[in-house]
């Protein structure tokens, strides 16, 4: 079950954040090869036969004569911010900053944040014993969430609270930051009852289901999102060879 969430996380955040990122680049990367290399070889013809030139056609022609001059000073710092911000994200400090901060974006981070709560609740349902803290089980279960961000506040916060000071389960999981209060007065409900391991399960279901349906119609949002930037996108180039199929008639 762990595997199969782990699995879908992924694929969600595949499907909300990287796709529609990939799709857009490619959209605007077309619409800059069309406007800097294609339509120049037809409306250039106007200027040189001293057609009078339309309003929205001379500003994509304006537009198409800043891309050739400058093309290689918008590219090549673009590739290499790209590459820059890649490579620190293989940091550990730099991975640490983006999955802080991933906890931040509008809708998705909550989803995310939540999805993150449910693994580690999902594998300490799993290894958890109910003798003493199980330092261990914690540890483990941190490393599960592949958010570097929860994993060092539980490992460098919570886990010496239990060690050094004997602080309590739910107290050293609250004293992380990271654990939601719906989360935390679900440990705190299993921990008075004697049920941490089953609370831990029930936690897991919840966000299960509710981060599941909500995730859907995050990522259909998205969607929409984009075929509508890809419409306008469309629409303008329609527009722009309209004028130049009047220019042609006239």
């Amino acid at each position: 079950k762990f595997l199969e969430r782990q699995a879908e996380f992924k694929k969600n955040i595949r499907q909300a954040l990287v796709q529609p990122l990939i799709t857009l680049v490619l959209l605007f990367g077309a619409v800059g090869f069309y406007i800097g290399y294609i339509f120049p070889k037809t409306a250039e013809l106007f200027v040189k036969y001293k057609f009078k030139i339309p309003p929205m056609t001379r500003a994509t022609l304006s537009v198409s004569h800043y891309l050739q001059d400058h093309i290689w000073f918008i590219i090549l710092p673009f590739v290499l911010a790209v590459w820059a911000v890649l490579a620190w994200f293989r940091t550990e400090k730099g991975a640490m900053w983006r999955d802080r901060n991933m906890l931040k974006i509008p809708v998705m981070g909550d989803l995310i944040h939540k999805t993150s709560i449910e693994i580690f609740c999902r594998v300490f349902y799993s290894l958890y014993s109910g003798s003493g803290e199980n330092i261990e089980v914690i540890r483990v279960a941190a490393e599960a969430t592949d958010n570097k961000y929860m994993e060092k506040q539980i490992k460098t916060v919570s886990i010496p609270l239990m060690l050094q000071q004997g602080a309590g389960l739910v107290e050293s999981l609250a004293a992380s930051q990271v654990f939601t209060q719906t989360a935390l007065s679900r440990f705190r409900t299993g921990a008075e009852t004697g049920a941490v391991r089953k609370a831990a399960q029930q936690l897991a279901n919840y966000y299960e289901k509710d981060t599941g349906y909500r995730m859907k119609s995050v990522i259909d949002g998205i969607q929409l999102f984009v075929a509508a930037i890809i419409f306008i996108v469309m629409l303008f180039l329609t527009l722009v060879s309209s004028e130049t199929a009047v220019i042609q008639r006239e």
